[in-house]
C-alpha cells in the first residue's frame, strides 16, 4: 500500500489527472453499456420486424392495384357495343362456329385486357362455347359450363368473385392428379357480363332471352411469387397467399402444408395487417400479414426468428465495440483536457530549458490571469529585457561589419598607378604594340571604376568593368573560350552592388575552363521577372562533385569565409546586407555538366 502511494506520489500532475477522469468514464460506461444492450436488441427486433411488414405491404398493394384494374375494365365491358352486338340475341348457338365472331371477341378483350406477362388467357365463356385466346387450347372451347368456375362466374352479378390457384391441366383434362411438366397453374378472376348500351340517351340492356357471358381472367400463379420476391431477403423464409378459408392461393413453401390454423386466419384478417410471433412445426417464426383489399385474401411472410437475428447487428458485440469505441474516445479527450491544463506549466519549463541554452529570443503564448499565467507573463518580460541588449550589441556588430565592408571594397588606392600605366601606354604607341596599348586602356579604365565610391553603382558601369576584363582575359587566353551577354535593357535604369558579376566569371575562367583549350563559354544574363531582377553565369566547364558543391554552399554563408574573401561569399554578404535576407546568391553545377550561378536583387519601384 505505500509502495502505492510513493509511486502515486512521482507520478506526474498530467498523469493523475488522466487516470482520474479515466476512472470516472470507464465506471459510467459499463454500466450505460449493460443497459443499452438489454433495451436496444428488443427494440431493433421491433424495428426490423416493421420493415418487412413494410415490405409485405408494398407487395400486396401492388398486386391490388392489378386485380383492381381488372374489376373497372369488366365494368367498362358492360357498355361495348361490339360485344352486344354479338350477344344480344336469343340464337346464340348459330354465331359459336363462326371464326370471325371469335377473333372479334378476342381483339375487343385485348382492348380491356392487354397482353401481360401476368395474364395467362382471358376469355368470355357462355353455357356452349368459350371465346378469347387460348394457350396450349387448355381452355375448353365447349361445354365449359360443366365446370365449377363457370357457376361461379354465373353467381357474380355485381362484383368480381376470385377462384384460388388450380391446374389447368389437371381440372379440365387429366384423370388423375399426376404432377407434369405442362402443369398451368393460374388463379382467376370471373363475373357475369350484363350488357347494355346507350340508345337515344337511354341505357337499353340485353334482351330477356339473350344469355350473358361470364368474363374469365386467368392470372399466371408466378404473378405472386414475382411480387413477393422481394419480402424474402431472410434465409429459410416464405410466404402465403390464403383464402378466408385456408386455401392456399400461391407459396414458395411447396414441402410444407398450411402453417396456421383456421382460427388464425380468421384473426389476421380480422386485423387486417400486423406482425407477430408463432410457432411452426416446432420453431418460432416470425410472420408478417396485410390482406389484399379486391380479393380478401391473406398474404403472409414467415420468417425463421434465428435467421432474422442474424441479419441484424451482433448486439453483444456492437455494444461492446461501442463502449470501448466510446471509452477510447473519452480517453483521448481526457487526455486532452488534462493536457490542455497542464500545458502552461510544461511551456514555462519548456522556456526556461530553452533560455538556459541561450535562446533569449523565446516567448511563451499565454491567456487569462491564473497563477502559472503570470509566472508566464513576468518570464516573457525578462527575455524581452535581455532580448533588448542582445539586438543592441547585433547592431554594434554589424556597423562593424558595414565599415569593414567598405574596408573590402578599398583593399587598394589605384590613383598612384595612373601616371606609371600612361607612360608604359606612350611607350607600348612609340612600338606599335597596340594589342598591349589596349589592354592598358581597359585596364587603367577597370582601376578607375574601382577607385570610385563603394555600396551601389549603375548597372551599365557594373557591365563595362566586366567587359573590360573581359578583353583582357581574352587576349591572356586567346581562343580558348568566348563570353555572351543575354541582358534586358531595362536592367540599366537600375543600380547594383559593385563588383557583384565579376567573381564568378573570374571563377569560370580560372577553375570551371581551366583544363579546356578551345570551345569554352561562359553566358551572362539578366532578365525581369515580376518584383525580381535575375542574374545568371552559365559556363560549360568542368562544374563540381556533390561533396564539392556542399562546401561551396556552406563557405556562402560562412562570415569566416566572408570576411577573408571578395569573392563569392562576399558578394552574397552583401547582397543580404543591401536588400535583405530573401535574396541572394544560389549555385547549380554537376560534374562535367558546367556550373550556374543565379543572383536575385529586388526590382526598385519607381513614382
Amino acid at each position: 500500500m505505500k509502495s502505492a502511494r510513493m509511486m502515486y506520489a512521482n507520478l506526474s500532475l498530467r498523469v493523475r489527472l488522466t487516470s482520474s477522469y479515466i476512472a470516472l468514464i470507464v465506471v459510467s460506461m459499463t454500466v450505460l453499456g449493460v443497459g443499452y444492450y438489454a433495451k436496444s436488441s428488443e427494440v431493433i427486433l421491433e424495428n426490423a420486424s416493421g420493415t418487412y411488414l413494410g415490405l409485405v405491404k408494398s407487395s400486396n398493394q401492388s398486386l391490388d392495384a392489378k386485380f383492381a384494374s381488372v374489376e373497372q375494365s369488366a365494368i367498362n365491358m358492360h357498355l361495348d357495343e361490339d360485344l352486344f352486338e354479338l350477344f344480344n340475341t336469343a340464337d346464340l348457338q348459330k354465331k359459336y362456329f363462326d371464326y370471325e365472331n371469335d377473333r372479334k371477341v378476342t381483339r375487343v378483350l385485348q382492348k380491356y385486357f392487354p397482353t401481360s406477362e401476368d395474364v395467362y388467357s382471358v376469355n368470355l365463356a357462355t353455357k356452349d362455347y368459350t371465346f378469347g385466346g387460348n394457350p396450349n387450347f387448355w381452355i375448353p372451347k365447349k361445354d365449359f359450363s360443366a365446370s365449377d368456375i363457370y357457376q361461379i362466374g354465373m353467381s357474380s352479378k355485381d362484383h368480381t368473385l376470385w377462384v384460388p390457384t388450380y391446374n389447368l391441366l389437371e381440372k379440365f383434362y387429366a384423370s388423375s392428379a399426376v404432377s407434369s411438366t405442362k402443369d398451368q397453374y393460374v388463379f382467376t378472376a370471373t363475373r357475369l357480363i350484363n350488357l347494355s348500351i346507350v340508345s337515344n340517351n337511354l341505357l337499353r340492356s340485353m334482351d330477356k332471352e339473350a344469355e350473358r357471358p361470364i368474363l374469365l381472367v386467368n392470372f399466371q400463379e408466378s404473378m405472386i411469387s414475382r411480387a413477393f420476391k422481394e419480402s424474402l431477403v431472410v434465409k429459410d423464409s416464405y410466404y402465403y397467399v390464403l383464402t378466408k378459408d385456408n386455401k392456399v392461393v400461391s407459396t414458395s413453401n411447396r414441402i410444407a402444408s398450411g402453417p396456421v390454423s383456421q382460427e388464425w386466419i380468421n384473426s389476421a384478417i380480422a386485423r387486417k395487417n400486423g406482425t407477430e410471433f408463432v410457432q411452426v412445426d416446432g420453431k418460432k417464426m416470425v410472420v408478417c400479414f396485410d390482406v389484399i383489399d379486391t380479393t380478401g385474401w391473406l398474404s403472409a411472410v414467415f420468417i425463421p426468428y434465428d435467421n432474422l437475428l442474424k441479419t441484424m447487428p451482433n448486439m453483444f458485440s456492437y455494444t461492446l465495440y461501442s463502449t470501448l469505441l466510446v471509452i477510447g474516445l473519452s480517453i483521448f479527450l481526457a487526455s486532452f483536457f488534462s493536457s490542455r491544463i497542464t500545458m502552461p506549466l510544461k511551456k514555462l519549463m519548456w522556456g526556461i530549458k530553452q533560455s538556459g541554452e541561450g535562446n533569449f529570443n523565446t516567448r511563451i503564448e499565454t491567456y487569462g490571469a491564473s497563477e502559472v499565467n503570470l509566472i508566464i507573463h513576468k518570464f516573457n518580460q525578462m527575455n524581452d529585457k535581455i532580448q533588448v541588449l542582445i539586438e543592441e550589441n547585433y547592431e554594434t556588430h554589424l556597423k562593424e561589419m558595414e565599415a569593414e565592408l567598405k574596408a573590402l571594397n578599398f583593399q587598394f588606392n589605384p590613383h598612384f598607378l595612373y601616371n606609371t600605366l600612361n607612360i608604359i601606354n606612350y611607350l607600348a604607341i612609340e612600338n606599335k604594340q597596340t594589342v598591349i596599348s589596349n589592354m592598358l586602356v581597359e585596364l587603367s579604365e577597370m582601376l578607375e571604376y574601382t577607385a570610385k565610391k563603394s555600396g551601389e553603382v549603375a548597372f551599365s558601369e557594373d557591365v563595362k568593368y566586366l567587359q573590360n576584363y573581359d578583353y583582357i582575359m581574352r587576349q591572356r587566353f586567346e581562343d580558348k573560350f568566348h563570353i555572351e551577354y543575354q541582358i534586358d535593357p531595362a536592367l540599366y535604369r537600375y543600380t547594383v552592388p559593385k563588383f557583384f558579376l565579376q567573381p564568378f566569371m573570374e571563377n569560370a575562367l580560372i577553375h570551371a575552363l581551366e583544363d579546356r583549350e578551345t570551345g569554352g563559354w561562359i553566358r551572362i544574363c539578366g532578365r525581369i521577372e515580376d518584383t525580381t531582377r535575375v542574374f545568371t553565369i552559365e559556363d560549360n566547364g568542368k562544374g563540381m562533385e556533390p561533396d564539392t558543391l556542399m562546401r561551396v554552399l556552406a563557405t556562402i554563408d560562412d562570415p569566416v569565409s566572408m570576411s577573408k574573401s571578395i569573392g563569392i561569399a562576399n558578394v552574397n554578404k552583401r547582397v543580404k546586407l543591401i536588400y535583405g535576407a530573401q535574396y541572394g546568391v544560389k549555385i547549380q553545377s554537376q560534374g562535367n555538366k558546367g556550373t550556374i550561378i543565379t543572383i536575385t536583387l529586388p526590382l526598385p519601384t519607381t513614382s
